[in-house]
């Protein structure tokens, strides 16, 4: 993966999520508020997959139980949250 690719991500996570052992939070919320920060930031966004391979590669954890799909050790913030 290139760089370039991997720091808008890391900017992402630090602006906008909290990151904790115990966190859980939807894949889908979490993708949704992740084009949201990119949009209003005029950055590029990526789709899903490749949204999910970059959280993965940050070692957070992606896990899909009973139709429900979520990563732990991330959850966004409260402001941030796409409602």
């Amino acid at each position: 993966m290139k760089n370039k690719q991997v720091k808008p991500m890391r900017r992402f996570v630090k602006s906008c999520c909290l990151v904790a052992e115990n966190a859980r939070y939807p894949a889908l919320d979490l993708y949704l508020t992740y084009v949201n920060w990119c949009i209003n930031r005029r950055t590029t966004v990526y789709d899903q997959f490749y949204f999910l391979e970059m959280l993965e590669r940050q070692g957070f954890t992606y896990n899909s139980d009973s139709g429900k799909s979520y990563f732990e050790g991330i959850c966004v913030l409260p402001v941030y949250r796409v409602v």
